[in-house]
């Protein structure tokens, strides 16, 4: 059998071992993830994860990867659409403050303000926000470049500072705090307006 198929097997098995994980979390919450309870839940050996993975906390991060992974390609195909700058920030608003976050992301909130955080950790977050930051910049970028925005503020502050108002507007939810949907998405489009100089649709 060749490396290049030994190698697709074994991230295939990797990427069941992080289902499982994700079914672990989403079911019992972060306290209950351990190699045995994903051991359990895949249905194979203690010793068969940690040939895969070193431990829970590299088979955590796996997991974070992975719920965060299926958000960025929805709004990468934002990113790839036609429409106008001002079409595609819209867009990618109502998916950064959907109506409901859903139970996975809502999960992964808990965890990870449960979760101690170690080096890895704050790596794989900080490349998360980084690749969010990126998509709000290229289309800040191709919208000044265009015409379209007139921004009063440097484009990376401006994509910085939405990531902040999605990821408050997210955890609302999570902690309690009564606001729709739409009035999460009209505040957030209201500082871009006001940052960039444009309209948005709804």
């Amino acid at each position: 059998m060749s490396t290049s198929s030994n190698g697709k097997k074994a991230e295939a098995k990797r990427a069941e071992l992080v289902a499982a994980a994700v079914r672990v979390v989403m079911r019992e919450g972060i306290g209950a993830a351990s190699v045995r309870a994903v051991a359990q839940e895949a249905q194979i050996s203690v010793d068969s994860v940690l040939y895969y993975f070193s431990g829970i906390d590299e088979l955590l991060r796996r997991t974070v990867e992975s719920v965060m992974d299926r958000y960025f390609a929805q709004r990468l195909h934002v990113l790839a659409s036609f429409g106008t700058a001002a079409q595609r920030l819209s867009q990618l608003i109502d998916l950064g403050v959907p109506d409901d976050i859903g139970e996975d992301l809502s999960r992964l909130y808990k965890s990870i303000a449960l979760k101690p955080t170690n080096s890895e950790d704050l790596a794989l977050y900080e490349g998360l926000y980084k690749r969010q930051v990126s998509l709000y910049l290229s289309i800040i970028e191709t919208g000044q470049e265009n015409g379209e925005f007139t921004p009063e503020a440097p484009a990376l502050r401006i994509a910085q500072n939405l990531i902040a108002l999605e990821d408050a507007y997210d955890l609302y939810p999570v902690i309690g705090v009564p606001l729709s949907g739409a009035e999460k998405r009209a505040n957030v489009r209201s500082y871009a307006e006001l940052a960039l100089g444009c309209t948005l649709q709804e």
